[in-house]
């Protein structure tokens, strides 16, 4: 996926302005399908794909003032057309807190509180965010196409099931600790030990 083919996409919807155009790209929640998409890189992507042949632009009037509007070229269509048909790549996924729980047992494992409050916080904003797609399927104004509103629908159960793997894991973290899963050569137990080593070495506990 490349900010390239978002933006041809955006502007198959309909012609649209830099700003619109970074108004739909920026929309609270498309982040979960598409990724993040920086301010710097889309005007610029813009001036290059209009240099390269795959849009052009327009003038227009909005509130009184002049404004460009882009629009695809017969070349920018077939561009989106043929990344469509391309497989798909698994996903990368780069969660912090998915990040944080592989480290957890050896980095922080005697604060169950703390990491309980990360989930907690992690399970507002999610709750948030689904909210947010509930009223965005029913708001009576965006354009939500069959296929989009089975990838709306994708979302909305995946933060469902989110909601409810945190509320579980908080449960478990509210338990006593348990062993670990497995651990044939006990690399958490020297873990325990090699971090009580470093500190003891530098005399700083802290």
């Amino acid at each position: 996926m490349s900010v390239k083919h978002i933006l041809l996409g955006v502007l198959s919807w309909a012609p649209n302005s830099g700003y619109g155009i970074k108004s739909e790209v920026e929309y609270y929640g498309r982040e979960l399908g598409w990724g993040r998409v920086s301010f710097g890189s889309i005007y610029p992507q813009l001036k290059k794909l209009e240099h390269q042949g795959f849009i052009k632009t327009e003038s227009a009037e909005e509130d009184g003032r002049k404004t460009k509007i882009y629009e695809l070229t017969a070349k920018g269509w077939r561009e989106l057309s043929n990344w469509l048909e391309q497989p798909p790549v698994f996903p990368e996924v780069r969660d912090e807190l998915l990040m944080k729980l592989s480290f957890w047992d050896t980095g922080k494992p005697e604060d169950r509180e703390l990491l309980m409050d990360h989930l907690e916080l992690r399970r507002k904003e999610t709750k948030q965010m689904l909210h947010h797609f509930e009223q965005w399927s029913t708001n009576g104004y965006s354009a939500i196409s069959e296929i989009g509103g089975l990838e709306m629908d994708y979302l909305k159960d995946r933060l469902r099931f989110d909601m409810e793997w945190y509320e579980r894991m908080i449960r478990q973290l509210e338990r006593p600790p348990t062993s670990p899963r497995q651990d044939p050569r006990g690399l958490f137990k020297k873990a325990s030990q090699r971090k009580k080593h470093a500190f003891s070495e530098s005399k700083d506990m802290t």
